[in-house]
């Protein structure tokens, strides 16, 4: 029996594995070079750098078509169906991305803020070209985990990732400066989605299905209203920080915040396995509960992976960065807990996205962006990035709420509610106070403290009391 239980989870492991090595690769690049990049770059520069990261992260919020495609994969009973659904995305990404990149690119230009006056023409075609080449990919590529194909997936992000990587190194040692990452990320993005169209070329056709086009764009209208004001939650402060606080303050935000998003990253691993078939689970016999049993787990690796940031982090910084980039290190525990509510959400808004206008999305983050907007206002130029730190938990925490409680009111779920906010609570306020315990033993100690808790008491959460197996199958 436990023999036939380990052949029936080796696909899904292997898949997480792959996934989780690519994840690392795709998003975890800036992480990886940062020994590198912040040796050829002054904080000025690697302010600006930033600043266009943001840029290309609203750009990728705004994407017209890869979002829908978990939702309507599930209806497509034919190989007919299936193709149809991917051609019609691909072509509105296609004709959708270049018209994205034109008006970032004016956007950019005519924009009155002075991080982005030194960038040259040149620099701003480049930007709009990834911007243009990684919103056709989008759709390319949420197709293949859809469908499992997770070797072809494999191909693409390693040589995506090769490619941006060599060019990066090569331009930095020729010395271009930020030219070297803006011109690897074009020729990366190219390459990427010539290999996913030549990976789906028997499944795409040059037609363009308006009937479906028209319920895609019903569907993303609300994704791309609750993307934006997720941006001006995550994304303006960052470009509020260098505009208030000059370039250099926002280089020691981006450090941390490179940090922030390696630990999502390495959730990106679980989430890239999940998120994509939550919906074919939830419509199976027994769905619910089998969700519920998932959700609860994530929920437990996400707080085990933010205590594990709090402590290695710090360390593995001090080690590999020049001293000069090392100023926000005493931020990064409560920019990791606003990292957890804003991924928390991720886990249990799943009802939220089943009506075929999902209105609660753009409802629920316009209120928050609201309310963001008014504390960045409130709190940054009094108490700098500590203000924008409380803005963001504050906000993020809210949201969780109201997109919980909304999702649960759509789709009911049986969680075990006590023995979760038995186990996650104590370890959340560690994290809120570790700031208060700045360079001393108590900066290792109640992570350490957190991550034993969280072991001792989730572990009752990890054995469902009914076994279920599809939802990893």
């Amino acid at each position: 029996m436990l023999w036939s239980k380990l052949r029936q989870a080796r696909q899904p492991l292997q898949e997480m594995g792959i996934y989780g090595v690519l994840m690392i690769l795709q998003k975890g690049i800036g992480l990886m070079m940062l020994p590198v990049t912040t040796r050829y770059l002054s904080l000025q520069e690697y302010g600006v750098l930033e600043s266009l990261v943001v840029i290309f992260s609203l750009c990728s919020l705004l994407e017209i078509s890869a979002g829908a495609l978990p939702r309507f994969y599930p209806e497509c009973k034919d190989a007919s169906a299936k193709a149809n659904l991917i051609s019609s995305s691909v072509l509105l990404s296609l004709s959708y991305g270049v018209l994205l990149a034109i008006v970032a690119g004016l956007a950019l230009a005519l924009v009155p803020l002075d991080i982005f006056a030194s960038l040259s023409l040149v620099q701003l075609a480049g930007v709009a070209a990834v911007i243009a080449l990684s919103i056709a990919l989008q759709p390319i590529m949420m197709w293949l985990r859809i469908e499992r194909r997770a070797n072809c997936y494999f191909y693409l992000v390693v040589a995506q990732a090769s490619c941006q990587v060599m060019v990066t190194l090569l331009g930095l040692q020729q010395g271009w400066g930020m030219d070297a990452v803006i011109v690897a990320s074009v020729s990366a993005n190219t390459l990427g989605l010539s290999i996913g169209l030549w990976f789906c070329r028997k499944q795409l056709k040059l037609r363009l299905d308006l009937a479906l086009a028209k319920l895609t764009l019903s569907y993303q209208r609300c994704l791309i209203g609750a993307s934006l004001a997720l941006f001006i939650m995550h994304g303006l402060d960052r470009l509020l920080l260098a505009e208030w606080l000059g370039a250099e303050t926002l280089a020691q935000y981006a450090i941390m915040i490179k940090v922030v998003e390696a630990t999502a990253m390495a959730f990106g691993v679980l989430e890239s396995w999940w998120l994509p078939r939550r919906f074919t689970v939830l419509q199976q016999s027994n769905g619910a509960n089998e969700v519920c049993v998932v959700h609860q787990r994530l929920l437990l690796a996400l707080m085990l992976l933010i205590l594990s940031a709090a402590l290695f982090a710090p360390l593995v910084l001090k080690w590999v960065l020049p001293v000069e980039y090392l100023g926000g290190i005493e931020w990064l525990p409560l920019m990791l807990l606003a990292l957890g509510f804003k991924l928390a959400t991720a886990v249990t808004d799943i009802g939220c996205y089943l009506p075929n206008s999902p209105v609660w999305l753009p409802r629920i983050n316009a209120l928050s962006a609201v309310l963001a907007v008014g504390l960045y206002y409130l709190l940054i130029p009094s108490w700098g990035v500590w203000g924008l730190i409380v803005a963001t938990n504050g906000v993020f925490a809210l949201r969780f709420v109201l997109f919980t409680v909304i999702s649960l009111r759509l789709q009911a779920l049986p969680y075990r509610v006590l023995p979760l906010l038995a186990a996650l609570l104590p370890p959340l306020g560690l994290l809120l106070a570790l700031p208060f315990f700045a360079a001393s033993i108590w900066t290792s100690l109640l992570p350490v403290i957190g991550l034993s808790w969280l072991l001792a008491w989730g572990m009752q959460l990890l054995k469902p009391t009914v076994h279920f197996k599809k939802a990893y199958l």
